[in-house]
């Protein structure tokens, strides 16, 4: 995982998110892509006395924000030694993140982050982890760091969108110290948990199957209480194994980590 995508914007969850940046480019001695993206409502939302003013002068007051922050960031990558590079566009978020992510190993965003979607129901994360190639790191707000090297969980359903998350995890899983398949049962899994951790052991990583059954119904919880009983760091999984619509009317599995995490997730779809 040594390219490293991180969106950057002035939120709440930005600190997290710089810092896991962080931590995987100390851990792969990675590159960090900063993407900074800037839809066009915003340069009215953030002074809403400009509305009227001229474009120009709008534009300029966003630039002097823009480059202060972008000086204060690079200040703090100098510091940790780590390269970089800088990129800004005046673009949705979403779709800048997906058009820069094909030669990334990894997009950095926050869980549950509906700040620069303008009432869009769905997460970022959701939005960028079903468009984009790479897996998507989703942090909390409140977690400050990611731990390589804490144990993983890997929520497996047999389904290609497990597979394809269990694929992009193994940089991740070889530095943890311990990986839990999670299989909650259902009956129509293609492939049980001991082929994820066959193809697990190929590449030198032993796992332990843990099998559960949902809590109160829900997968997501018994996810979330694997995770809290062997002290996870991560969680990874598959992003919406059914349609999108279908799991948000529903309320699938990918939106109840993605509202109710405190865990870091790795997502693929």
């Amino acid at each position: 995982m040594k390219s490293i995508l991180l969106h950057v914007y002035d939120d709440a969850g930005f600190e997290s998110r710089l810092q896991a940046a962080f931590d995987l480019a100390r851990a792969f001695e990675g590159h960090i892509t900063c993407l900074h993206a800037t839809p066009y409502p915003d340069y009215f939302a953030a002074d809403p006395s400009m509305a009227s003013a001229l474009p120009v002068e709008l534009s300029r007051q966003m630039e002097e924000r823009r480059l202060a922050m972008q000086k204060k960031i690079e200040e703090r990558l100098r510091l940790e030694m780590i390269p970089w590079t800088w990129v800004h566009v005046d673009q949705v978020p979403a779709d800048s993140l997906i058009g820069f992510s094909p030669l990334s190993d990894v997009i950095v965003l926050s869980l549950d982050d509906r700040s620069t979607e303008y009432g869009k129901s769905q997460a970022l994360a959701a939005t960028v982890a079903t468009g984009a190639l790479p897996p998507v790191l989703a942090m909390p707000a409140s977690v400050h760091s990611l731990d390589t090297n804490a144990p993983v969980i890997v929520a497996w359903n047999g389904s290609a969108e497990a597979s394809t998350a269990l694929r992009a995890a193994v940089p991740l899983l070889r530095l943890a110290a311990s990986v839990h398949l999670v299989e909650i049962a259902e009956p129509t899994a293609s492939l049980p948990a001991d082929a994820g951790a066959r193809y697990l052991s190929l590449h030198g990583i032993e796992a332990e199957i843990l099998q559960r059954q949902p809590i109160d119904g829900s997968v997501g919880k018994a996810i979330l209480r694997a995770a809290l009983e062997k002290g996870a760091g991560l969680i990874v999984s598959g992003a919406y194994g059914h349609s999108r619509l279908r799991e948000f009317l529903l309320g699938g599995v990918t939106r109840f980590l993605l509202t109710n995490s405190k865990v870091p997730l790795l997502f693929a779809h």
